[in-house]
């Protein structure tokens, strides 16, 4: 696992999953640029990965932006991002607000992935 993207951490851009005791599950945040946004800093806790966390999270975020959202990730996760309609983009595609971010995570790990699901833009 990298380390997060701690740029732009309004509070207000973030969905939070909390047990009924309060104890945080994980959390995610879009983060908006001029002409999309990009799922950013989604984290679960390792022992609530596979209990709908991380995709209850990631169904919240979607549904507070209609338009053209991108993410970074590495491999394992692609099947996960997959199953809400991301689909792999050629790295020579990304948006260029993307690639210094890609450029930095893919030097930590040798592999990273850019990912898109195209919607319609809210007219």
């Amino acid at each position: 696992m990298v380390d997060g993207d701690g740029r732009e951490l309004d509070q207000g851009r973030f969905v939070v999953a909390e047990s009924e005791g309060g104890t945080i599950l994980g959390c995610g945040r879009l983060r908006p640029y001029p002409d999309f946004c990009e799922v950013a800093s989604l984290a679960v806790d390792p022992d609530q990965r596979t209990n709908g966390v991380g995709r209850a999270i990631i169904t919240r975020l979607l549904e507070l932006y209609s338009g053209d959202v991108y993410l970074i990730c590495e491999d394992h996760l692609m099947d996960f991002f997959g199953r809400f309609g991301f689909r792999p983009v050629p790295v020579e595609d990304m948006p260029p607000g993307l690639e210094p971010k890609w450029r930095h995570y893919e030097s930590l790990t040798g592999s990273m992935n850019v990912m898109l699901l195209e919607r319609a833009q809210a007219a």
